[in-house]
């Protein structure tokens, strides 16, 4: 019998320079931040060079 799986996986999504541009509002508001942008910072882990996420975003095109 085989399992079907109950989450179909998604592609995922690039941010853009429009969600840089929100998470920095965002961020300096104190405000939370897309998943889209945290998700894309979180990918950094275990890399060599990695920064604190101000310091990510700041970094970032947006």
């Amino acid at each position: 019998m085989k399992h079907e799986a109950d989450i179909v996986p998604r592609p995922r999504r690039i941010p853009d320079a429009s969600d840089f541009a929100r998470a920095k509002a965002a961020c300096a508001a104190g405000a939370p931040v897309e998943h889209v942008v945290v998700g894309q910072w979180l990918l950094t882990w275990g890399k060599p060079g990695r920064k604190t996420f101000e310091d990510w975003l700041n970094d970032q095109n947006g």
